[in-house]
């Protein structure tokens, strides 16, 4: 076609190519306001500069390894064990114990959620191994347990890492044990009391730093016929006797985490290390439920985030038909689209953390069903968006988004695990329905009854 033009035409296709070039290169990925990301009145000017503090070392420590997280999670874990050293200059392994422990005590969870996506954004498995604490330590902390607090505050906020685990899922019931209908009666996790102990057996899988953690919290059924009565949160130490741990799960992402199955052979602690006492632990576990759906919401839009930045910097230099790809309409609207989920799905969750943080003022319990309804929105919300933007950025960049250089390959592979715990995506809508009328389960249903006789 070159040979068809005319000297003039090519000298302005030279000249409009110098220009495309020119422009190009001056053009900013984006002239987004990020500082505008969280409305000003929701969050304390404490949470702006935490946000400041965690993007600066995500930039400066995470990003630049990110790549290297997952051929060292098939290795030796040296390089995830060296990030969580440098991650503790950032205070997460000291939130949500309290300050008389050495800990920075119970943050507001905006705070903690701002900062989260921050991490998350460079990588949400390896933020975890230092983050899990402040989960699993929450209870402990809400209920005043010295007993616990003093064991192993101190050591969770020293200078080497602590490592927290709140040990929850089974392999026999999945979601059974945060099915509110079920009030408890899907832990298969057995605690009784012999004398000044307690005795557990039973067996855990899948939750987040198993097999690494120098603590558990371990979600307990002291009787199956007491309901939510029954449950029991029991700290469990890594070396007590009859706790034994199986391989590390071999997974698709979120490799910088570690999680496996491991067994309770009457593995017997001192009466004290439960959390609180029947009734109030139930309370304590579901207040955890809550908090973890909507901290999971942030955990997603990180990546999400990140595969929109780096998207947004791909479809600026990719050159398609004389112009950038995203200069091309459809294209525009696909990061359109990409950008309202991120921005809506960090509004709902920014709105779910004050309520949250506010819930007594507003008449509700941080752990009851309209608050749960709200957390599990945001979840699903944000997790659902980011399956969507890590796919819509790959279908963007073509087979360049398929390639581990680019980065959006492995945002793909880690959020889809964010989905699918706490619940996954179909029981947590079970929850959100919970907000807006008694849905239940085990609603009577006269067919069926007609059906048995």
């Amino acid at each position: 076609m070159a040979e068809r033009l005319s000297p003039k035409a090519r000298e302005v296709g030279t000249k409009g190519r110098e220009e495309l070039s020119r422009r190009l290169a001056q053009e900013p990925v984006t002239i987004e306001r990020k500082e505008l990301r969280y409305p000003k009145p929701l969050v304390p000017e404490a949470g702006m500069m935490l946000v400041e503090m965690t993007r600066a070392f995500a930039e400066t420590e995470l990003m630049p390894i990110r790549q290297q997280i997952d051929p060292d999670s098939r290795k030796d874990y040296k390089l995830i064990d060296e990030v969580a050293k440098k991650m503790m200059a950032t205070g997460f392994q000291r939130v949500n114990i309290p300050d008389e422990y050495g800990g920075v005590g119970i943050l507001p969870l905006v705070n903690v959620c701002m900062a989260l996506e921050e991490l998350a954004r460079a990588d949400p498995g390896i933020l975890v191994a230092v983050g899990g604490i402040s989960w699993s330590f929450l209870p402990a902390a809400l209920a005043g347990n010295k007993a616990i607090l003093s064991e192993w505050g101190p050591k969770a906020c020293g200078d080497e890492v602590f490592i927290g685990c709140f040990a929850m899922t089974e392999p026999g019931g999945g979601c059974n044990i945060e099915n509110l209908d079920m009030k408890g009666r899907g832990i298969e996790t057995r605690a009784r009391l012999e004398g000044d102990e307690w005795v557990i057996n039973g067996v855990k899988t899948w939750p987040t730093n198993s097999g690494v953690a120098h603590n558990y919290t371990v979600v307990c059924q002291t009787d199956p016929d007491l309901g939510d009565e029954g449950i029991a949160l029991i700290h469990v130490p890594s070396d007590a006797k009859g706790l034994t741990f199986g391989a590390f799960h071999d997974k698709a992402g979120f490799r910088g985490a570690r999680e496996c199955e491991f067994y309770f052979d009457d593995v017997r602690v001192p009466k004290e290390w439960r959390v609180s006492y029947p009734g109030r632990d139930a309370e304590l576990f579901h207040n955890n439920l809550v908090y973890a759906r909507i901290f999971s919401a942030p955990y997603a839009n990180g990546p999400a985030q990140g595969a929109f930045d780096e998207v947004l910097r791909f479809t600026k230099d990719r050159i398609a038909a004389g112009k950038p790809i995203r200069q091309h309409t459809v294209a525009a609207n696909m990061l359109a689209d990409m950008a309202i989920g991120i921005q809506a799905g960090r509004d709902c969750w920014i709105n779910a953390a004050y309520l949250y943080d506010h819930a007594e003022e507003c008449g509700i319990k941080p752990w009851d069903k309209y608050m749960l309804s709200r957390a599990s929105i945001a979840k699903m919300f944000c997790c659902d968006n980011a399956v969507m933007v890590t796919n819509r950025a790959m279908e963007l960049m073509g087979s360049y988004g398929y390639v581990t250089d680019m980065n959006v390959e492995k945002y793909w592979r880690d959020v889809k695990i964010i989905q699918l715990w706490e619940g996954g995506a179909q029981y947590g809508r079970l929850d959100v329905a919970r907000g807006f009328y008694d849905y239940d389960q085990f609603y009577i249903n006269p067919i069926y009854e007609m059906l048995r006789a």
